[in-house]
């Protein structure tokens, strides 16, 4: 992808590296402010991507020095990752919505015996072959960590307003890829940043990582925010990963509609067996087949199964049979 780029409405965009990832680059955005400069998000944490960061900021003519604050449309990694440095290198305040500062503090804790026997049980209880589960676990320990010092230091709020030189960003939030994802919304632009909410190609992960199901229903959220940005009539999206969108509802509509599809074919799927929520998973759809997915991907897989899963049982199409460990699913 090209370097740092303006593209319009005093909105700079600059590809920050995420090392090893087929995605390839995070897109930061750049905006003035009274303090100096606004980041929406900052990208993955290693030097390679501080590089990229520091690079792009003075190919627009500013530093790191320069930041006043960072806005974070989610907790993510390639997305929180950089935060801690931009705010050593320039005493900036990070924000994030209050639901994700739970998950980012779980995504930084200690990894400890505790915690992996925890995250072993929680696969166990889905139905996780030994196999996958000692594979998961050999995965997670060679994983790139965030550092804890990108922990967010300000909270967002809905509707909250960020200022900027002239003018405001709107934050809207939009769970569903994660509880406290944010968009925000330039509206003197007709702009708006989506984050991994809506992205002009990719389908977003929209997940859910406790097993059998939790309480949460995220692809309902995901569905029920996906209809409020199109009810907002936005033109023009620019995401954190792809091109920008030309018609950030109809991508909605699109969005929607995949998941109905999806939901139809894994119901279909169910026939009249009784099934756990790994084998929910390895029913599904998936770029590749079941057994040439990383153990990595595999828990992505399955968090997305868990959680169209969940959505199934809410719409009383699939019941939880009572008893046993791990839990099984059928058809109502």
């Amino acid at each position: 992808m090209d370097g740092a780029i303006s593209v319009g409405d005093g909105i700079f965009r600059i590809p920050v590296p995420i090392t090893g990832n087929p995605l390839g680059h995070t897109l930061i955005y750049v905006l003035e402010s009274p303090g100096g400069i606004v980041l929406i998000d900052a990208g993955w944490y290693d030097d390679n991507a501080w590089d990229g960061l520091t690079a792009g900021l003075a190919a627009i003519g500013h530093s790191v020095n320069d930041v006043e604050g960072v806005v974070l449309t989610h907790f993510h990694p390639d997305h929180s990752g950089l935060c801690g440095r931009v705010r050593e290198a320039s005493g900036a305040w990070i924000a994030m919505h209050e639901a994700d500062h739970d998950l980012f503090t779980a995504m930084t804790a200690d990894r400890d015996e505790t915690w992996m026997a925890a995250q072993k049980q929680n696969l166990a209880q889905a139905g996780a072959p030994l196999a996958d589960v000692a594979a998961y676990e050999l995965a997670v320990n060679e994983e790139t960590r965030v550092s804890r010092d990108s922990a967010p230091d300000r909270t967002l709020a809905d509707d909250e307003r960020i200022a900027l030189t002239g003018r405001e960003l709107r934050a809207v939030h939009t769970p569903g890829h994660t509880p406290g994802h944010v968009c925000f919304y330039l509206e003197d632009g007709d702009v708006m940043f989506t984050g991994d909410h809506i992205l002009q190609k990719t389908t977003p992960h929209v997940g859910s990582f406790v097993y059998p199901l939790e309480e949460r229903d995220a692809l309902a959220e995901f569905t029920e925010s996906l209809r409020r940005v199109q009810s907002m009539n936005v033109t023009r999206g620019l995401g954190a990963h792809g091109l920008a969108l030309e018609d950030v509802g109809g991508r909605a509509a699109f969005l929607i509609k995949h998941h109905e599809e999806r939901l139809d074919h894994l119901y279909s799927a169910f026939g009249d067996d009784q099934i756990t929520v790994w084998e929910v998973a390895e029913r599904m759809k998936w770029y590749k087949p079941w057994a040439a997915i990383s153990p990595l991907g595999k828990n992505m897989a399955l968090s997305e199964a868990a959680a169209h899963l969940r959505h199934l049982v809410a719409r009383d199409l699939i019941i939880q049979l009572p008893g046993g460990e791990p839990a099984h699913f059928a058809r109502r």
